[in-house]
């Protein structure tokens, strides 16, 4: 769909972006889209402006960002300020499932990686820090973080010149050492989600709700 004549940011984000990313912001697993309900207004901003300029999106084989590459350069500057302002406003859609065999996730070693790896950017609640340009990773579900610190790992992501954060996280994922310490990691990230007050549909694919 065109965004041509489009100037409300809202009505943007209903039209162009609600049919990837859920119309709650929440991200669709089917579509492998993520969560960008509630992301700062200066990470938003600065995601969208790296698909437009070649520093996500460039790899035709990773089909989800490539798409997105090609919707974000259909927006003009002024679009772009109004869709992030309307992400940026929409509450936090928060994972409602973990992975079901817990007996193969180890989460005080998860903890452990995290405190020594990844709180430094992240903080200590995954909440993110805008001084360092690292999102919040709290709200986002399982698979897309396993696959993004998998696409970081590979060089899949954070390799194109100028693309500075990226390049910070490539040289941060280096630690990971198997799938295992990968999901250990990743588990203690969903669990500093505050607990949903009721069930509901999972957007995790293989996980479920785990008592704190």
């Amino acid at each position: 769909m065109s965004s041509a004549g489009m100037t409300d940011g809202k009505v943007i984000f209903e039209k162009i972006c609600s049919s990837c990313h859920g119309i709650d912001g929440g991200g669709k697993m089917e579509l492998k889209s993520p969560a960008i309900a509630a992301l700062p207004e200066s990470y938003a901003r600065h995601q969208i402006l790296g698909f437009r300029e070649g520093r996500r999106g460039h790899i035709p084989e990773d089909t989800p960002s490539y798409l997105m590459a090609m919707i974000a350069k259909q927006l003009t500057d002024a679009q772009v300020n109004a869709v992030v302002a309307h992400i940026t406003s929409l509450p936090r859609v928060v994972p409602t499932s973990l992975e079901k065999d817990w007996q193969n996730v180890d989460l005080a070693n998860g903890q452990m990686l995290f405190q020594e790896r990844c709180m430094e950017c992240h903080r200590y609640n995954a909440s993110g820090e805008i001084a360092f340009g690292s999102p919040p990773l709290v709200g986002q579900q399982a698979w897309y973080l396993m696959a993004q610190i998998t696409q970081f790992k590979k060089g899949l992501r954070g390799t194109v010149k100028g693309d500075v954060n990226g390049a910070k996280m490539v040289l941060s994922s280096n630690f990971i050492e198997d799938e295992q310490m990968l999901r250990d990691i990743v588990a203690y990230i969903l669990s500093l989600n505050p607990r949903p007050e009721r069930p509901a549909k999972s957007r995790d694919g293989p996980f479920e709700a785990v008592s704190r």
